[in-house]
């Protein structure tokens, strides 16, 4: 694996680390307010972990590394619309933004950006395919 590919994967997986802490640290106090809610940050947590185990263990498997990316969105996009909107099923009340939401969610987004990058193909020319000496 190239430098910049495993800086990049080592970006990933630290994403989702954080993402799956941020959520198991949230979850009780969640399930306390709303057991939905809390459900939901226990459940980001879990697929967080295992996600982030499976990519660790074999990061030549696409899979997990585009679970991530699903989760990623995810949760970023759940928590911007809860701050949006009441979700009654999810939250039944709007949320205000706060920081460790904000901070979290700009993990997640990098954690997003760096898994596509990592899932696209190469469109890269190279020196020696663009008429360049190499």
């Amino acid at each position: 694996m190239a430098g910049t590919a495993r800086i990049e994967l080592l970006g990933v997986l630290a994403a989702g680390a954080a993402g799956s802490g941020v959520h198991a640290a949230l979850a009780p106090e969640h399930l306390h307010e709303w057991a939905p809610l809390g459900a939901s940050f226990l459940a980001a947590a879990v697929l967080f972990a295992i996600t982030v185990a499976a990519l660790a263990l074999r990061p030549e498997d696409r899979r997990p590394i585009t679970v991530l990316a699903a989760l990623f969105g995810a949760v970023a996009i759940g928590y911007v619309a809860t701050r949006l909107a009441a979700l009654p099923p999810l939250d039944p009340e709007r949320e205000p933004f706060d920081a460790l939401g904000i901070c979290t969610s700009a993990v997640e987004a990098v954690g997003l950006l760096l898994a596509i990058h990592i899932l696209l193909p190469q469109t890269r020319l190279s020196p020696a395919s663009s008429g360049g000496t190499p």
